[in-house]
């Protein structure tokens, strides 16, 4: 038995065959595929991921990568072992035909599977007004992509950032504006930051 009950499980009901597709390119879905190797399943293994990238370390997004530090593209996570499995990137998983055990993706391509694993994460809010959403200099912090643009555009040195939420990512959002030298508000419905991650009295 494995640390990891639900691997376990889908390992002894496909152990040499059948098909197990992963809905979910990042941390979650790599080590996933992993550890169904480890523990012995030598049937067709799919990644679904509707980044480009292949799966990469997001907390350095927030930090490292706008502080100049690092390029965005260079976060990509490390291989524990080779999982031979077939990369569908680029491409988002839209539809689940359980009737015909069918992933439907965008492109309107269809990936059988026989057991399905889902590790698609969360994906950050967005504007609630569409037209405001189109203005320039919005941004969201979720992506590679998104942290290459933000980056970008605290190299142009604007005159104040402001920052929707004082949680993890928006409080290190706004350290990192000071250790630029760029002036930063912060915007937060709670009492303080980090309220919901770490209580009222932290």
């Amino acid at each position: 038995m494995s640390d990891y009950p639900l691997i376990d499980e889908l390992v002894s009901t496909f152990k040499a065959e059948g098909r197990i597709v992963i809905v979910g390119a990042s941390l979650a879905g790599l080590r996933a595929a992993e550890a169904l190797r480890d523990e012995g399943f030598t049937g067709s293994l799919t990644i679904i991921g509707d980044e480009v990238h292949e799966p990469y370390d997001r907390p350095p997004l927030s930090k490292q990568v706008l502080k100049g530090w690092v390029p965005a593209g260079n976060t990509k996570l490390p291989r524990l072992r080779a999982i031979d499995a077939d990369w569908r990137l680029g491409v988002a998983a839209t539809r689940l035909d359980r009737d015909n055990r069918e992933v439907v993706l965008a492109n309107g391509d269809k990936v059988p599977y026989d057991r399905l694993l889902i590790a698609t994460g969360v994906r950050s809010r967005a504007w609630f007004n569409p037209e405001e959403r189109k203005l320039k200099g919005l941004y969201t912090l979720r992506t590679s992509d998104d942290a290459a643009k933000i980056q970008e555009a605290f190299k142009a040195r604007p005159k104040r950032v402001l920052i929707v939420g004082a949680g993890f990512i928006g409080s290190e959002m706004a350290s990192v504006c000071r250790d630029l030298g760029l002036d930063v508000t912060v915007a937060e419905r709670s009492s303080a930051p980090l309220v919901g991650p770490l209580g009222g009295v932290i």
